[in-house]
């Protein structure tokens, strides 16, 4: 009996930002599933990443196009600032130093045909 045959390669291509947004910057970076971890994008095997020009309201960007097996997972994390929360003067003046603290959000996809990036129902 013979091994069922790997899944097609597919050419994606993703891109790392950081860009300017109220209270801060917001942070956008994908990661691939590999075994029970991630790695980011750039270290995988064949990758490609170069740096684009970064236009109004951009810190940098990078794209980076890499050679996935069809149903690999990817890993968007954005981070950004939190929003703005009201509070009491006395609040203000009692707790000290605002921290900046952030908001992460993390979605998962699969690649499918010709690398398009399909929206996973859930964490894998």
């Amino acid at each position: 009996m013979s091994a069922p045959p790997a899944p097609p390669l597919e050419d994606v291509e993703v891109v790392d930002e950081e860009r300017i947004v109220p209270r801060g910057t917001a942070q956008v970076n994908w990661f691939v599933r590999l075994n029970d971890g991630w790695e980011h994008v750039s270290a995988w095997p064949g990758a490609r990443s170069e740096r684009l020009d970064a236009g109004a309201g951009t810190v940098w960007q990078s794209r980076t196009l890499l050679e996935l097996p069809r149903g690999t997972y990817l890993m968007r994390v954005e981070s950004r600032p939190s929003p703005y929360t009201r509070e009491s003067a006395l609040d203000y003046l009692t707790r000290g130093a605002p921290s900046k603290s952030r908001e992460t959000r993390r979605h998962y996809y699969t690649v499918g045909r010709s690398g398009a990036l399909c929206r996973a129902a859930s964490e894998p």
